[in-house]
């Protein structure tokens, strides 16, 4: 076993395609299959199934998968110090949030004379989990539902992780300039009242959906019209300008969406949200990363 063989193994399994790691790799398809099926051989296990359309991770290649993406981000991490010298890695995982990225903005320029370097990664709820779970990034912010919060610790506790809150806040519906909301002068909304409004959702981001927890039943979006999930802060935005749809999110957490009212208060039970980050149970963090969540926290506590 060796790195080549691990690294191939990873890029594999996060993409699910032996043909796309192989475009990633500069590699071709046949060699990439041999260098996986080389750590195979070595490991003693099956490590993907085969699929009609790509692949994916046997159980046991998903707990190899693990160990592995730490052995290869600390590999990077030691390589980016032997091309930069003592640089420091800040590596972030958060959900689209056009808040967080005029915070994080605002910190590099800072810092700029400190020479950190950042890795920056977007994505849904699971998805940032996963990443810190797996040693992608060192801290991962994301945004949940005060409802969903017991599922959510059922799924941090089974791989050793835990959830430090930064805020809470109240959800917003933020209704566009063509939907019929817009103007009503409403001081709240109920789930009822949400009948006939097309939404556009990043939905992972108020982690619904997750469903963790054994014999219960979690919120979803069931009876919601979704007419757009992504996770680009431009097209909502756009859509926002532009249609009839509204978006559910945190107050200004999650940035008041332009063109539209400065949001009506949706009123349900459990649906505050609630803004925080994801991190490794009882493992030291960086200082630099400790002081990048102090510039969060003075940030929400001046209101910016």
């Amino acid at each position: 076993m060796d790195l080549k063989q691990l690294q191939y193994f990873v890029t594999c399994a996060q993409t699910g395609s032996v043909s796309e790691a192989a475009k990633i790799l500069y590699s071709t398809q046949p060699s990439v299959s041999k260098v996986v099926k080389a750590l195979e051989d070595s490991l003693g296990m099956q490590l993907f199934e085969r699929l009609p359309r790509g692949i994916r991770l046997t159980p046991q290649g998903s707990q190899v998968y693990r160990y592995a993406c730490k052995i290869v981000g600390e590999v990077t991490k030691l390589e980016a110090m032997a091309d930069h010298g003592m640089t420091k890695w800040l590596r972030i995982s958060a959900n689209p949030s056009s808040w967080f990225a005029t915070q994080f903005v605002d910190f590099y320029n800072e810092n700029y004379d400190r020479n950190y370097h950042f890795q920056i990664y977007t994505a849904g709820v699971r998805t940032v989990m996963e990443r810190v779970r797996d040693y992608l990034d060192d801290v991962g912010f994301v945004y949940i539902l005060e409802r969903q919060k017991e599922d959510f610790f059922y799924e941090l506790s089974r791989n050793r992780m835990e959830f430090i809150p930064l805020h809470e806040t109240e959800a917003i519906v933020y209704p566009g300039g063509k939907s019929f909301l817009y103007g009503t002068e409403k001081e709240s909304l109920s789930y009822e009242e949400l009948d006939g409004v097309r939404l556009v959702q990043n939905y992972q981001d108020e982690f619904f959906d997750i469903g963790a927890a054994e014999n219960k039943e979690s919120f979803s979006w069931k009876g919601l019209d979704i007419s757009v999930i992504t996770n680009s802060d431009y097209i909502m935005e756009r859509l926002l300008k532009n249609s009839d749809v509204a978006n559910i999110s945190g107050s200004y957490l999650s940035e008041n969406k332009k063109d539209t009212l400065p949001g009506i208060p949706l009123k349900m039970e459990g649906s505050r949200v609630i803004f925080g980050y994801v991190r490794h149970r009882g493992e030291e963090m960086d200082s630099s990363l400790k002081e990048f969540i102090c510039f969060l926290e003075e940030r929400i506590g001046s209101g910016k």
